[in-house]
């Protein structure tokens, strides 16, 4: 794309309209941020009682400038972070009434509201129409009160015009990175509909072709032993010993299958974790192995690096982040803020959140010990520091297994439920069937 056509689409490009339930500044958070900036107006109110005595004048200039604020406040808000465009036009000949009004009754010091249609103007409509609005605006503010007498000023008023354009400058800012953001999200969330999507066809691929032809046999063979169950008992009992051989072999291999996606890799991890930080704007000091983790821990110190990057995203507002793995140890200490809750170890269950919650039990049942605190305690700087110690000595793989598949599964939130699910109807089944 070249410049003239950058150009040409950022002119007539159309106002960004929010979708539904899409995050943004919100119309009240613009009223809170947009109510400060109109103290600007008292510069108006100051105008109007030096060229004014008589009540009436005064009075009827408050009235306007009440009016012109509560259109500001209320109803551009609505318009712009809303969607209701509807209100576009109404809104700013509302706002241009006010300003008319109030110029040739009460005087010049109304200029200043026009600070705010220009910020309207930018916000509602396409650059190639607001843009020669706002200069025409500008060139009325510097030109105009020299020319209207009982106004009391000369000369151009730049202090009045400058403002205008300014703001509108400002507002185009704001509103080219409104769209970028909404444009990425908006592409991120069509990213992750489709992973999703993708991730859902594999794992059914994948069940249909363990599951396909074993439950098309076992189907054969039950009809057949059926059949057979009054005329030939003993070739019927023969092919329901097959039906149960292949229905075990069938959960073995759903088994296998859900275990497989269960899998955490510390160095799949690592991986991931250097991308989400560097996506998050976090620097990141990650070691470029994990080759000396003893391979029984190497899944459990995954789902350490996985929880404490997460908490780090979501909740810390660090700047940088630093992985330490040693032969039975991992650390993940940050300069942000840490969690909410204070420090807590694999003593009890840590309530700052269900990850770490999950976490601890799977640290516990591999006999290790999990520190989640303050980086530095006892000191004002910032920081919070996740660290999870083994014992070399009690390091055995049954035990890592076992955290891996054991209650901490049931708490976790990185694990599928339903993946649990369906582990939980293959087992249910083997019961009914030893049972008969």
């Amino acid at each position: 794309m070249t410049m003239g056509d950058g150009l040409r689409r950022w002119l007539f490009s159309p106002v960004p309209v929010p979708r539904p339930g899409e995050r943004g500044m919100g119309a009240w958070r613009w009223r809170r941020v947009g109510g400060v900036f109109l103290i600007y107006l008292g510069y108006a109110v100051g105008d109007m009682t030096t060229l004014h005595d008589d009540a009436a004048t005064v009075v009827f200039g408050c009235v306007v400038l009440t009016g012109f604020s509560a259109v500001y406040l209320w109803a551009l808000p609505l318009a712009v972070f809303e969607g209701r465009r509807g209100y576009r036009y109404p809104l700013i000949l509302g706002m241009t009434a006010c300003i008319a009004v109030y110029l040739p009754i009460v005087g010049g010091g109304g200029l200043v509201m026009t600070v705010y249609l220009a910020v309207a103007l930018t916000l509602l409509l396409r650059p190639v129409v607001s843009i020669p609005l706002v200069v025409a605006i500008a060139a009325v503010d510097t030109w105009l009160p020299a020319h209207i007498a009982w106004w009391q000023v000369t000369g151009p008023q730049w202090s009045t015009s400058t403002p205008v354009l300014f703001a509108a400058i400002a507002m185009h800012g704001i509103r080219a990175g409104t769209r970028n953001q909404a444009e990425l999200r908006r592409a991120n969330q069509e990213i992750e509909r489709l992973a999703k999507e993708q991730e859902r066809l594999r794992i059914a691929r994948d069940l249909h072709d363990l599951l396909g032809h074993a439950l098309t046999t076992i189907t054969v063979k039950a009809e057949l032993a059926s059949k057979l169950a009054a005329r030939d008992p003993t070739r019927a009992a023969d092919e329901m010993a097959q039906v149960a051989t292949l229905g075990r072999q069938a959960l073995a291999d759903v088994r296998a299958t859900v275990a497989g996606y269960r899998e955490v890799s510390l160095v799949t991890e690592l991986a991931a974790a250097r991308q989400v930080l560097a996506a998050a704007g976090i620097r990141a000091q990650l070691p470029a192995s994990g080759d000396e983790v003893p391979g029984q821990l190497r899944e459990l110190f995954g789902w350490v690096v996985r929880e404490g990057v997460t908490n780090a995203v979501r909740h810390s507002g660090a700047d940088h982040l630093r992985v330490t793995l040693g032969p039975s140890s991992i650390e993940i200490a940050d300069d942000g803020r840490g969690r909410s809750q204070g420090p807590s170890t694999s003593g009890g269950i840590v309530r700052a959140g269900m990850g770490l919650a999950g976490l601890t039990e799977r640290v516990r049942a591999a006999g290790g010990q999990l520190r989640a605190g303050p980086a530095h305690p006892g000191e004002p700087r910032p920081g919070f520091r996740l660290r999870v110690d083994v014992d070399p000595v009690d390091v055995d793989a049954a035990d890592v297994d076992a955290a891996m598949v054991g209650p901490a599964a049931d708490q976790a939130v990185h694990v599928q439920p339903v993946e649990l699910q369906l582990e939980d109807v293959v087992t249910s089944r083997q019961e009914r069937g030893n049972q008969g």
